[in-house]
């Protein structure tokens, strides 16, 4: 009886123990699979503008994580202030500072990069009820008195559609530089100016204070590009995982942006806390295009009609501060993962569209 009890015990032990150890196998399996410790970026945005959408996504699903990011995010109010942080080391990367900020600041004797894009067209032109008649055609603004912020895209834009229309923008009508799109927005809703070239940060505020919006800057250069992902090149040469890990994410977050609209206007609201009607107007108005790819034809071209218009004097090879290869990198990770994803393979399209020869 004893040699059978003995015989039960140690079945028992050894199935006891069996569980045991493979319990703590399959917990170092899990340990193995996590991410490694996670990578500190710190990335400046625009707590208003359409340019973060790609980026708010990424973070509410997970994909900075999985990509080995910890992501901290810190707001900026104007393009000035946030290029100025990211010249200064205070942030790694930008993603509402627009591409005409960037491009000046290099031109000045900066050496930003842009590696990828947030935000393609998407700037409302925007007036009182009262005015909004007034302006159909560019020939319309003549004799007029204009808001636009200086060193935003929106800016660059529509002065190159003045010059293409032969209006002279110093002598046929009155443009009043602002230091911010909300300057912008107060001298409109003040009367101090006729009419306002505004950003997407405006959208949601002129809609609530009642103004018109009478065009978009994609009516001057369709689906330019605006709100690059910009860096520094000494913060590129330190360490490219980083930077390539934050376009991988928002990569997979255009995704959702195309393909699950209702999510996208819930993760937006979750961040931007608008009106829920507002919100969902603001984020699939269809004239702001969230796109991630760095549309480098798109960028020198932006600089080259910076040169026309006599905004900025050449100094500089515009080509020599866009990095195209990050991006490819990071999208032929994504495709790797999700080989048959049609979405992707449209990226990758798009990507040899926009950026090669």
């Amino acid at each position: 009886m004893k040699k059978k009890s003995s015989i039960v015990f140690i079945s028992l032990l050894l199935i006891v123990s069996s569980i045991i150890f493979s319990g703590c196998g399959a917990k170092q399996q899990a340990t193995t699979d996590q991410p490694k410790t996670l990578k500190k970026i710190t990335i400046g945005y625009s707590p208003a503008g359409g340019s973060s959408l790609l980026t708010f996504i990424a973070l509410d699903q997970g994909y900075f994580k999985e990509a080995g990011l910890d992501v901290e995010l810190l707001p900026f109010t104007s393009t000035a202030d946030g290029l100025n942080a990211l010249n200064s080391g205070k942030i790694d990367l930008g993603i509402g500072f627009g591409t005409a900020g960037p491009l000046t600041l290099d031109n000045n004797g900066a050496d930003l990069v842009i590696i990828g894009g947030s935000l393609a067209g998407g700037h409302p032109i925007i007036t009182t009820q009262e005015k909004a008649d007034q302006f159909k055609t560019i020939e319309d603004y003549r004799g007029k008195t204009v808001a636009s912020p200086r060193l935003y895209t929106a800016d660059i834009v529509f002065r190159g559609a003045l010059v293409k229309a032969g209006i002279d923008t110093k002598k046929d009508l009155d443009i009043l530089e602002m230091k911010s799109p909300n300057a912008v927005l107060e001298a409109v809703k003040s009367g101090k100016v006729d009419v306002g070239i505004g950003s997407t940060a405006v959208y949601a505020p002129a809609k609530q204070a009642g103004l018109a919006i009478v065009g978009w800057s994609n009516d001057f250069f369709p689906d330019h590009p605006c709100c690059r992902v910009v860096t520094t090149g000494k913060l590129l040469k330190s360490d490219t995982q980083r930077f390539q890990a934050f376009l991988e994410g928002i990569i997979r977050a255009e995704k959702i942006k195309a393909e699950n609209p209702d999510l996208a206007v819930a993760i937006n609201n979750k961040f931007l806390k608008l009106d829920e009607a507002l919100i969902r107007d603001f984020t699939l108005e269809p004239h702001q295009i969230n796109s991630s790819d760095p549309n480098r034809k798109g960028v020198i071209r932006t600089f080259n009609e910076m040169v026309a218009m006599g905004y900025i004097q050449p100094q500089i090879d515009p080509a020599n501060y866009i990095n195209i290869d990050l991006y490819q990198k990071a999208l032929a990770k994504v495709l790797k993962t999700y080989p048959d994803d049609s979405f992707f393979k449209g990226l990758e399209k798009r990507f040899e569209e926009q950026n090669l020869n």
